[in-house]
């Protein structure tokens, strides 16, 4: 393939896929296994319960300028469509974009 990205902002062609996310760790307290008797000691120990995702963002940044513009991919292909970038590229850099199916 002889196309590539370009940044329409610095003419940058190298960039990065970022895949950024935000999760939420739950513990429980573990009062079984806690020393009660001890009153000098203050810690009680904790598991392990869950981990949930409760939101994220994928995007692409142009490595000489840092601009990010959003965008999608297959995680499991380690893919990403480049008709759809390239279009993504330039939506975000005018007025009135022209999105085709």
């Amino acid at each position: 393939m002889n196309e590539s990205l370009i940044c329409p902002k610095c003419n940058g062609k190298n960039f990065e896929i970022k895949h950024e996310a935000t999760f939420v760790y739950t513990y429980k307290i573990d009062i079984v296994n806690a020393s009660i008797d001890n009153e000098e000691s203050e810690n009680l120990p904790f598991l392990f319960d869950n981990r949930e995702q409760t939101c994220f963002k994928e995007f692409i940044e142009c490595d000489k300028c840092g601009t990010k513009y959003p965008c999608s991919f297959d995680k499991y292909n380690q893919t990403i469509d480049l008709t759809i970038m390239k279009k993504a590229i330039r939506a975000d850099n005018v007025k009135e974009p022209d999105f085709l199916g």
